[in-house]
């Protein structure tokens, strides 16, 4: 079929309606219904705050630059996206805690400030859900302080669930960690594999300081069942989903993964396809077609989005 805006076909610009295939969500209309299951009572907004609307309140000091013009304000729903993420890693994390019986248990590899675990539980305890379990594993000194932070903020004390402070790896060990200048404008680290690598940080390096790694296979194995992991770790999601897949296919609901480049994208549709997952939304990642980079991943732009559900750990209706 040809597309309407064929340069053969010439209609008058006011012609050319918009298209879906153009203009990619990576969801269905139908889908935003879940949002009405989560309506809080107003939460007032404070000075040196954002809050959401599942009433989560995060510290601007703990955010980069960019958006810290919110400080004061509250959000709508995130249609299309807010100021961190689209749509649809929030219809995952929603579903997963409609989906939750009686506790929810969440994990959240390359935690950050822990943004989708304290989410996880605002939206499980707006559904009657107080039984909570969560995980968060970050291995940047600052960033995981803003964790715990984020935790306390969201009257969850962080004590009473399991912060590690390490990284993720397709196996445990100890990896060097960049520590850069200003963490909270600086979210995309890993461990350093070799001199190459620093290429993700845009050729610059700085000293690091080692770090444990917990292997992923280990973390998985820490619950019988999660009803999310959350998994963000800037280009090991391949190697450490790969390396757990059978604990993942035992032990896991959903996943939402972050991808860095559009081989990452690939590898993984592969592997949670192959091995019976359902893919629920995706959104690959956007890459510059002009220049040159020396990875594929260099050429990344924006980053994509995977949700994932375990038909094997559906509840019976």
């Amino acid at each position: 079929m040809r597309a309407l805006n064929s340069p053969d076909r010439r209609p008058g610009a006011s012609e050319i309606p918009p298209s879906w295939l153009q203009i990619y969500r990576g969801y269905e209309p139908s889908e935003l219904e879940i949002f009405n299951r989560f309506k809080p009572a107003h939460r007032p907004t404070e000075p040196g705050f954002i809050v959401d609307f599942l009433n989560v309140r995060t510290r601007v000091s703990s955010l980069w630059e960019g958006v810290r013009e919110l400080d004061g304000q509250r959000l709508g729903v995130p249609i299309p996206a807010d100021y961190h993420a689209e749509t649809i890693e929030w219809l995952g994390l929603l579903r997963s805690a409609v989906e939750a019986r009686n506790e929810y248990v969440a994990m959240e590899w390359g935690a950050g400030f822990g943004p989708w675990l304290v989410a996880g539980a605002a939206a499980a305890r707006l559904l009657g859900i107080e039984k909570l379990r969560l995980c968060g594993v970050e291995a940047d000194a600052d960033h995981f302080a803003s964790m715990q932070q984020h935790f306390a903020d969201n009257d969850l004390d962080p004590a009473a669930h399991t912060l590690l402070h390490a990284g993720v790896g397709p196996s445990p060990g100890f990896a060097d960690w960049p520590v850069v200048p200003d963490p909270a404008n600086d979210w995309g680290l890993r461990p350093v594999r070799a001199t190459a690598d620093t290429d993700y940080l845009n050729g610059r390096t700085y000293k690091s300081a080692k770090v444990p790694m917990f292997g992923a296979t280990e973390l998985i194995e820490r619950e019988l069942r999660w009803d999310l992991v959350h998994i963000d770790v800037q280009g090991w999601e391949g190697d450490v989903c790969a390396a757990a897949i059978d604990a993942m296919d035992k032990r896991v609901h959903r996943l939402i993964i972050g991808t860095h480049s559009r081989k990452l994208d690939g590898d993984l549709m592969a592997l949670f396809y192959s091995h019976g997952w359902i893919p629920e939304n995706e959104k690959p990642s956007r890459i510059s077609c002009h220049g040159r980079a020396r990875t594929l991943e260099g050429l990344t732009v924006a980053d994509g989005t995977q949700v994932w559900r375990n038909p094997r750990l559906d509840y019976a209706a």
